[in-house]
């Protein structure tokens, strides 16, 4: 008899708090979303803008506790851009990403939490052959039932993923900067097999 109170309670208050629960997979919208990135150049004197173009977020985003929901980007290496085509050619060449080799460049999270007001991304990225694990803070500016809208700002060493570290400039010792900034602005969508 206690058992099956107990199991009647259970369903109850799964009907009062888990009822609107629903893991929803999530799609980036890329008309409206933007990797890109900053590199300082000669020191900081000046810096380089560029974006990579294909890229696609998966998102199984939890509707009531987002830090439960699971998070995988994947971007095509050889879609950098930066506005100028000889470089980008040089930064798809072995000198900088091998693009060949490593056509891909994959993040697989593994946790959110929050803090304060805003949320923090641990997971794998996968970039240049070399896995590590990193921790991204990021702002939700949109957490509604079937889209969700993220943005951030952060820093990786390319060197630590051996990108570029045998690149020499002709003339400036420490032409390309370590640190590179890193902007993301998500906006994602309903996937396809989820109906609109």
């Amino acid at each position: 008899m206690k058992i099956l109170k107990l199991l009647s309670l259970g369903v109850v208050l799964s009907l009062l708090f888990g009822a609107d629960k629903a893991i929803v997979k999530l799609n980036v919208e890329p008309n409206h979303s933007t990797v890109g990135f900053v590199v300082p150049i000669a020191g900081g004197i000046t810096k380089v803008r560029g974006k990579f173009m294909d890229f696609q977020l998966y998102m199984d985003y939890d509707d009531v506790d987002f830090t439960k929901s699971k998070v995988r980007f994947v971007i095509q290496a050889k879609s950098i851009d930066t506005g100028i085509e000889d470089r980008d050619n040089h930064l798809r060449s072995a000198d900088f990403f091998e693009v060949e080799k490593y056509p891909e460049i994959v993040f697989e999270g593994t946790s959110i939490k929050q803090v304060d007001d805003a949320y923090e991304l641990q997971g794998n990225l996968t970039m240049h052959g070399v896995t590590k694990t990193v921790n991204i803070p990021f702002k939700a500016t949109q957490l509604g039932k079937t889209q969700v809208a993220i943005g951030l700002s952060w820093k990786l060493n390319r060197k630590d993923f051996g990108v570029g570290v045998g690149f020499k400039h002709t003339s400036i010792k420490n032409f390309i900067g370590d640190e590179i900034g890193v902007e993301v602005d998500f906006w994602t969508r309903k996937a396809k097999d989820q109906g609109n």
